[in-house]
């Protein structure tokens, strides 16, 4: 079964509320505390994307694993020099 992917981008505003036990570790903007509440408002949408989601599954072709038998090697002028 064929499933995709739906990516909405844009940009919003929000209010992170984080609870900590002591005040220096507060006061430091890269400490990380206990999440209380995150409220996200004034969403604002860009675009959307739709993408088919990779399902894993291998697809093996002979003509592309060991190289089509129909394919024919071309050989470009002036890709090799001539010996002397």
């Amino acid at each position: 079964m064929t499933k995709y992917i739906r990516i909405k981008s844009g940009e919003a505003s929000f209010q992170l509320v984080e609870r900590f036990d002591e005040v220096e570790k507060a006061a430091d903007p890269n400490a990380q505390g206990e999440l209380v509440e995150c409220k996200v408002s004034g969403i604002k949408l860009d675009f959307t994307k739709v993408k088919k989601e990779k399902d894993g599954r291998v697809k093996d072709s002979p003509s592309k694993v060991q190289g089509s038998s129909t394919e024919e090697t071309r050989e470009v002028p002036g890709s090799q020099k001539e010996s002397r």
